[in-house]
């Protein structure tokens, strides 16, 4: 999961203010192996997460916890593929 992390470090994060609650960097983290496990959609990603939260924390601060499926989907709205 390191790894995952370390993969988002140049990932410029588009949010501002209270948007960037969470941090960028771990919600990338989460979102990968929910797709690479199947997950499909914003909520997959949030269930991912809440599923695998205590797994997660050994990884991550996750200071507000594990973000909605409406904070992944506006970030993936905000982030430009193009860099």
């Amino acid at each position: 999961m390191r790894e995952i992390l370390s993969i988002f470090q140049d990932v410029e994060d588009p949010r501002s203010g209270n948007a960037g609650r969470h941090d960028l960097h771990e919600t990338l983290a989460i979102a990968l192996p929910s797709m690479l496990t199947g997950g499909r959609t914003c909520v997959d990603m949030e269930d991912f997460g809440c599923v695998r939260e205590p797994w997660l924390r050994e990884f991550m601060t996750l200071e507000h916890g594990i973000p909605s499926h409406d904070t992944f989907s506006r970030l993936f709205r905000m982030l430009d593929p193009s860099g």
